[in-house]
């Protein structure tokens, strides 16, 4: 029986946002995991993210070669997606410094959507959006398992020259560097997750649309192998221990300037 990732996420779990959190700062993770504190604002880049993702998937959900989906039509879905998150209740937006108002950060979204459908063509055939996957995490040399599932959603899985590829999406300031692109666990987990619904090994490739003053997609065709996946599992064992004992120390540095936690977590 197949669950939504909302249903997914109501049980305990781990997540890969998770252990980044810890990996950047354990009393962030206190904050925001534990705790649940309520945080002093939202960063305007979350809801962007989310908004962006929502119109690229409308896109390759409705597009055909033949007919792809009008460009204002599109522009509609980012719009209304990102003008609801920032009516939503809670703790108040956060800008950037570079961002002057909602609608400069409308209008930089818009022409990044433009700029990923112009450069990216659409997959023979996608084969689904936003597939959720729950894990259970055992490390092979000592039999120890992760005591809550490894939970997340592939962005989509299409079809390219006849083999399904998982499509990663993502937005950011700038392109990934050779660092990020070697070493980051959301690629190797989504290849773990992917073996759930019986995709063996599928290529990974990621799409990152950058917030520059001319947009571009980054494309980029990721390799994961089994010691990635060992080392995920190793992580995501370790970051566990850490917490369940408490350790939960503050990790000073550029990201306290931007932190939604600052304030509680002064001295």
């Amino acid at each position: 029986m197949s669950h939504s990732l909302a249903e997914l996420r109501r049980a305990p779990h781990t997540s890969i946002s998770q252990l980044k959190t810890y990996l950047q700062c354990p009393r962030k993770y206190f904050f925001h995991y534990i705790e649940k504190a309520e945080p002093a604002f939202r960063p305007l880049a979350i809801s962007f993210g989310h908004s962006f993702h929502a119109a690229v998937q409308h896109h390759l959900v409705r597009s055909t070669q033949e007919q792809p989906v009008p460009r204002d039509e599109l522009h509609e879905v980012f719009r209304d997606a990102l003008e609801q998150a920032t009516k939503a209740e809670g703790p108040p937006l956060l800008f950037e410094d570079e961002e002057q108002d909602l609608g400069s950060v409308i209008d930089a979204g818009l022409r990044m959507l433009d700029a990923f459908v112009e450069k990216v063509p659409l997959p023979e055939k996608v084969l689904s959006i936003e597939v959720p996957f729950s894990l259970e995490l055992m490390d092979p040399l000592t039999g120890e398992v992760l005591d809550r599932p490894l939970v997340g959603a592939i962005d989509a899985v299409v079809l390219e020259n006849g083999k399904p590829v998982i499509w990663e999406l993502k937005t950011g300031k700038r392109r990934w560097g050779p660092d990020q692109l070697e070493f980051d666990p959301q690629p190797t987990a989504y290849r773990m997750g992917a073996r759930r619904y019986g995709l063996n090994n599928p290529e990974v490739k990621l799409l990152v649309t950058t917030k520059t003053k001319k947009p571009d997609v980054q494309v980029e065709h990721l390799v994961r192998h089994p010691g990635d996946e060992q080392e995920l599992t190793e992580l995501a064992l370790s970051v566990h221990r850490a917490v369940d004992v408490g350790i939960d120390h503050r990790v000073r540095g550029w990201q306290c300037r931007s932190c939604q936690y600052a304030g509680a977590c002064a001295p």
